[in-house]
């Protein structure tokens, strides 16, 4: 009887979230699937304009490749910016035979409107949908009842997260791939098969975004507290995630003649690019264009003295050690401000925005306003959001300070608290790497393990309410 009706609600949980969805589906391509023109005179599609449009010209590339006869793994592109998310708009659009661009005035190429991308929403909202469901059942073992009806409510209907299963960005399949981690996480299994599939599973979630390259470190934390001294699991992970990252190597090096891993574009425009200005400018008490200028000389000094040219691979790399070193020494020599500087946008990433993806349609890089005051044009609203972030992070609150407790202070341990452990490992990992860029975008893999947090907060207030009015 009470697997019926866990089943009942579970499918009816799916199948309202599966109606919202698709109808969302439909209603951004009718309304942004549209060809525009920016403020520079250039064309774009409003639905896949910014980081998206460098997905997509991957894409075109590798389908190109495939629709000249090459093989599959040979067509495959470097892991320059995008990997599995150009490898699947890719492969789907030489599928059905169809374009993904079309020319424009003076041949410049923009992203063709209504050209059947419907299909990959429904294979990717289908996908999140799926990894709910399995783990729904997992999720009622190992918590309470109304417990696990509130997580899986958060995870099939919370807006941050409803909103990315309805655009072309790479959260929806992220997301769906780290639920399907944490599914097999949930079974504590020493079963080689689960193991080694965890760590392809986590693997593929590098392929899909680069700021999990080393999520493998939370999960080993979690495999230690659990199995303790047995190392056969972990040993089965590593195996599965390796053989995933040893792909993606082998595929740079045949490419580019170089062995890397982490993409080249990301690394290169990282946390030098955009940050290391910063905290010179505030060192030596000067502006950010100064600093710039002074960032930007020392660096054309290396490249001559090191005969560095950046298009070739094996030089791209040095320089972006270069970066690495230069951005490090910065903050060890202005650690305060560092510190200050992250903390500030780590609370900017850490906003919880359900319609991130609705105003990003809006934006336009090249709009004067953009150029002039970036901060006041691409933080419009950003206050709007705040009441829904403080309703989220109470509940949160409050279930992590009953879980520290219990653990810490009145030294009661239950099966699943190894879990929570692990999902405050996984929140606080995502924020280190992420903090700095102060876009809540980045922050979206942490509302699945803000999700336990969530449901232990609820129902602690409601338990204490229920026993006052007793």
């Amino acid at each position: 009887m009470k697997n019926q009706k866990q089943n009942k609600f579970v499918t009816i949980s799916i199948s309202i979230a599966l109606i919202i969805n698709i109808a969302w589906s439909f209603y951004n391509l009718n309304k942004f699937d549209n060809i525009k023109v920016n403020f520079e005179g250039e064309y774009y599609n409003q639905l896949l304009y910014s980081d998206l449009g460098p997905t997509w010209i991957i894409a075109d590339r590798f389908k190109k490749k495939l629709d000249n006869g090459e093989s599959f793994f040979s067509s495959i592109p470097a892991y320059e910016r995008f990997l599995l998310p150009s490898i699947l708009v890719g492969y789907y659009y030489h599928l059905i035979d169809k374009e993904i661009f079309e020319n424009k005035n003076e041949n410049k190429k923009v992203i063709k409107e209504k050209n059947f991308k419907i299909f990959l929403l429904l294979f990717q909202i289908l996908i999140y949908y799926s990894s709910v469901l399995l783990i729904s059942n997992e999720i009622f073992k190992r918590f309470d009842y109304q417990k696990s009806k509130l997580i899986i409510l958060f995870l099939c209907l919370e807006p941050s997260l409803l909103q990315w299963h309805s655009s072309f960005w790479s959260e929806s399949i992220f997301l769906s791939l780290m639920i399907l981690a944490f599914f097999i996480l949930l079974k504590k299994s020493e079963k080689a098969f689960l193991n080694i599939l965890l760590g392809f599973i986590v693997g593929l979630m590098f392929m899909q975004r680069s700021v999990s390259f080393l999520y493998i470190l939370p999960i080993c934390i979690y495999f230690f507290l659990v199995f303790k001294q047995r190392l056969k699991p972990l040993s089965f992970l590593l195996i599965g995630y390796f053989f995933v990252t040893a792909l993606i190597g082998y595929n740079n090096f045949s490419k580019t003649g170089s062995l890397y891993f982490v993409p080249t574009h990301m690394t290169y425009y990282g946390y030098y690019h955009y940050f290391a200005h910063q905290i010179l400018a505030d060192r030596k008490n000067i502006s950010y264009p100064e600093a710039s200028e002074i960032l930007k000389n020392n660096e054309m000094d290396w490249r001559k003295e090191n005969n560095i040219n950046i298009n070739n691979t094996e030089d791209l790399l040095k320089n972006i050690k270069y970066r690495n070193k230069v951005f490090a020494k910065e903050i060890i020599q202005n650690p305060l401000y560092s510190t200050q500087l992250f903390i500030k946008r780590s609370v900017k990433t850490s906003i919880i925005m359900p319609l991130w993806v609705n105003k990003k349609y809006y934006f336009d890089k090249t709009d004067p306003e953009a150029q002039n005051n970036p901060k006041e044009y691409y933080n419009k609203n950003l206050i709007y959001n705040i009441p829904y972030t403080l309703f989220i992070y109470l509940f949160f609150a409050i279930g992590f300070f009953n879980l520290f407790k219990k653990i810490f202070i009145n030294k009661i341990k239950d099966p699943t608290d190894n879990f929570y452990i692990f999902n405050l490992i996984s929140i606080l990992y995502f924020l280190s790497i992420v903090g700095f860029w102060g876009n809540p975008k980045y922050f979206t893999p942490c509302m699945i393990s803000i999700s336990f947090f969530f449901a232990e907060g609820f129902f602690s207030i409601r338990k204490k309410y229920f026993r006052s009015q007793n």
